[in-house]
């Protein structure tokens, strides 16, 4: 087995030995964080600034016939208010881009119908935020409730009612907004040569990314420059830019983004929202600043939560083990707006069926609408479902085969003898430690002992993954970041990016990479805050990219303002470039670091003394770098190498289960990571207990509710059960065994999402090594348990699958009972 290190033991070289990439430097974010002077958007004030709240559907699916607003114009301090009507004609829809195509199902109002419960319907500004809320009160909405939709199984038969109307879907219909499919190998050769075949109607829900920092913006308008700034909590200020000036039909260069504070987005806030748009029209008919912020309510039914899906799955295996197949029909759940949500099967499916190198693999699925939230990307895009599925469709072989889960899964995962390895679904492994991962976090928790002496209500389970590191979306051709670097007249050095950090420490890791390179004191090294005037163009923070992408382009930014400072040192010490190297802020003769010149002095020269400089050097200490992954963009087929690099993760997990209460507790949990060459170990291992606990809470706790009126129940943190602190276990058995990229130039891979992948799946196998119930739906709430316990008790069973009760099965077997997809192999190209 590789060398395992602990995060803050980890070294990548000697010639790492003193530098900073590589050691746990405090955050230079926690500061602020700590004492409270972080300004976050609800604390933005400017002169003149009017309060903004949207008016939003009690409803979940109506014709809309009226909304009158002018009783809502005469209440105290209202100074405008708006609806769909207002709008029509002057606002251009937007929408998900899928596939070079734009479906413009986005509008700031409901129009002519309203297609889920928390729908924008009007807006009031008001001098304060309580008028404005009052005023909402004022205004008359007049309409008629249509069927509602809330299972998508129910949403895509042919006598289901339409949701979204006049939207004209390429590859889609009805309710159906997109199709999907994954063809590689040969399906039914595998089916007749498998020995085994272990299938499983799965369900997955909803979760909610419950990032304290609410949605929200500050429009402000200058009528003097036609200039709109906005200040928005959102992950991509570019792609805010874009949409809001195409939307608003005005030239970007007239539309500023800055982004404060983001106390989080998990993905919930990587595209731009109608509140955006609404408070940028008040604020240009009004000529003032116009703040707009959303309650956690409207976040619950309004923002976006992580994609429903409905999987009917098939696993196919010989008599050793190998896995030789995996068929899946899966009815994806998008909500009534499109978003992200047809990506997050795209790539959920295609990097989920690491890290097995399965050589026949066939997917449809279903795309749907309902009447629910839009749904969209959340920690891990797709992966943890996917996971969930796949992970318990493993254990239930490994049973069937009477082989150990941990055996079973050692034998499949990907070990190639040369890197990189191209997988029959095309993802291109540069390197990976996977099989050591495994191994060790079984080893950690006990596997064996603890397998061999089970007790009453305990059990350990198993999981494995590979995330993506960035990823080049089907709707993208382009996987880029992009820094800019200045070396100010005092030494120091100011970092510009518009990735977004929102968790990620951009200020620390950069900084970290940046001294490394020029030499300055790691204190020198300040972020500015991201702003579309200023900051170089970029995709923005999400997919895991910020380590490896936006860190790799501030290297080469580094390096690059490096050769201008080099230059310079080696014009006025009369020596050769290749002699110098640069240290505590000086350039100096190699061997000799207290001699040489100051970065300040060097910066002097270029700003103010150019006679000084070497002949024809340009007199600037500036360097921009962007670095765009060498990704592929997806086949036909549904195979290709979307992602730059992937990072393993492989949990165990030992659960224990209370049949007087139905409750689960994990006792004991370690996790094994492949983070390649970790920047900085103390940020790496929070993200690492971040995505368990988000994966935590999909697994034994959060979802969001509806009941059959579309209403949803679980829209405050009273009902929607997000796990508490003292729910959750010590994570003290966090692992490391690096295996660095080979393609990214640092070796380094991404970590905010691997961490959340295997915690489902490896809490759902370990309650059944606990309690012999199979839960084929999440979560798992302690009703549920009770549930299946009762019903485990009254059939007078063993092994029990709960809800949704099948039985094995094996050998070949034709899969003509299970649902088939809506469009067949002889169909277009479903993309």
């Amino acid at each position: 087995m590789a060398e395992n290190l602990s995060l803050d033991e980890q070294q990548t070289g000697a010639d790492l030995k003193q530098k900073l990439v590589g050691q746990s430097v405090p955050r230079r974010e926690d500061l602020a964080l700590l004492t409270g002077t972080a300004r976050f958007i609800d604390d933005i004030r400017l002169p003149g600034m009017l309060y903004a709240k949207v008016l939003r559907s009690t409803v979940a699916h109506a014709r809309l016939h009226r909304v009158d607003v002018s009783k809502a114009l005469e209440m105290p301090g209202v100074h405008a208010a708006l609806c769909g009507q207002d709008l029509v004609g002057k606002i251009k829809p937007w929408g998900d881009l899928m596939q070079d195509l734009l479906v413009g199902d986005h509008f700031p109002f409901a129009v002519d119908k309203i297609l889920y419960e928390g729908q924008e319907i009007a807006a009031v500004v008001a001098d304060t935020k309580y008028q404005a809320l009052d005023a909402l009160e004022a205004i008359e909405v007049e309409y008629e409730e249509l069927p509602v939709l809330v299972d998508p199984e129910h949403a895509i038969r042919p006598d289901a009612p339409v949701i979204q109307e006049g939207i004209n879907y390429e590859f889609g219909d009805g309710n159906i907004f997109d199709r999907y499919r994954v063809r590689v190998g040969d399906m039914e050769q595998a089916e007749v040569e498998a020995d085994v075949i272990v299938r499983q109607r799965f369900t997955t829900n909803r979760q909610a990314a419950a990032a304290l920092d609410p949605h929200g913006c500050v429009a402000s308008y200058d009528s003097f420059t036609g200039i709109l700034t906005i200040y928005s909590s959102t992950q991509s200020i570019f792609m805010v830019r874009d949409v809001l000036a195409d939307a608003l039909q005005i030239p970007r260069n007239r539309v500023r983004v800055i982004v404060p504070e983001v106390g989080a987005g998990f993905g919930s806030k990587a595209q731009m929202f109608a509140h955006e748009v609404i408070a940028s029209v008040l604020s240009m008919q009004l000529g003032r600043p116009v703040h707009l912020v959303l309650g956690r309510g409207e976040i619950f039914r309004a923002g976006t939560a992580r994609t429903g899906q409905v999987h009917y799955a098939e696993l196919f295996l010989k008599r050793d083990g190998t896995i030789t197949g995996y068929r899946d029909y899966v009815v994806h759940n998008c909500g009534a707006m499109s978003l992200w949500g047809n990506q997050v099967i795209h790539i959920g499916t295609n990097v989920g069926m690491l890290p097995y190198p399965i050589p026949n693999v066939h997917v449809d699925a279903d795309i749907v609408h309902t009447n629910t939230a839009p749904a969209g990307p959340l920690r891990g895009f797709g992966i943890p479902q996917m996971i969930w599925v796949k992970e318990q469709l493993v254990d239930m072989a490994a049973e069937q085969l009477g082989m150990d889960p941990l055996e079973l899964r050692a034998k499949n995962v990907v070990r190639p003898e040369t890197f990189p390895y191209r997988t029959p679904m095309g993802q291109v492994i540069d390197s990976t430690s996977v099989y050591d991962c495994l191994l060790k976090s079984a080893e950690a928790i006990g596997w064996h002992q603890k397998r061999a002496e089970p007790k009453p209500y305990e059990g350990v389970g198993l999981a494995v993954s590979m995330k993506y590191t960035s990823c080049r979306h089907p709707s993208f051709d382009t996987d880029l970041s992009a820094v800019r670097l200045r070396l100010e007249t005092d030494g120091t050095v100011t970092i510009y990016s518009s990735d977004v950090s929102h968790g990620q420490s951009h200020a620390t890791f950069l900084a970290q990479i940046v001294s490394d390179v020029l030499g300055v004191g790691f204190e020198k090294v300040n972020l500015a805050q991201p702003d579309s005037v200023t900051s170089p163009f970029g995709l923005g923070t999400f997919a895991s990219r910020a380590a490896a992408v936006l860190g790799t382009a501030c290297r080469q930014a580094a390096e690059r303002l490096r050769e201008k400072v080099f230059a310079i040192a080696a014009h006025v010490l009369e020596a050769n470039p290749e002699d110098l190297e640069a240290s505590n802020d000086r350039v100096h003769i190699r061997g000799l670091p207290d001699t040489g010149l100051y970065l300040e002095n060097l910066a002097a020269y270029a700003a103010y003394r150019t006679h000084q400089l070497p002949p024809g050097f340009e007199p600037t200490l500036e360097a921009v770098a962007t670095f765009d992954t060498p990704t592929e963009r997806e086949a036909p087929d549904g195979t290709g190498n979307l992602s730059v690099t992937y990072s393993t993760a492989a949990h165990a997990a030992h659960v224990r289960v209370d049949p007087e209460t139905g409750r689960i507790t994990v006792v004991d949990y370690a996790m094994a990571h492949d983070t390649g060459v970790v920047i900085n170990p103390l940020v790496v291992e929070g993200q690492h207990q971040g995505g368990f606990l988000m994966g935590i809470g999909m697994a034994l706790g959060e979802d969001y509710v509806y009941d059959d009126q579309g209403h949803l129940l679980t829209a405050s943190f009273k009902d929607y059960q997000a796990p508490y602190a003292t729910e959750l276990p010590e994570l003290t058995k966090i692992y490391e065994i690096p295996a660095p990229s080979k393609t990214i130039p640092g070796g380094q891979k991404g970590a905010g999402e691997s961490g959340t992948g295997p915690v489902p799946a490896a809490i759902g196998n370990a309650v059944y090594d606990a309690t012999g119930i199979r839960f084929t739906t999440l979560p798992i709430t302690p009703e549920r348990m009770l549930l299946a316990l009762k019903e485990k008790e009254r059939r007078g069973v063993e092994k029990l699958r709960f809800p949704d009760d099948m039985p094995d099965f094996s050998g070949p077997r034709t899969h003509a009972e299970w649902p088939k997809p809506t469009a067949s192999d002889e169909g277009d190209i479903l993309l």
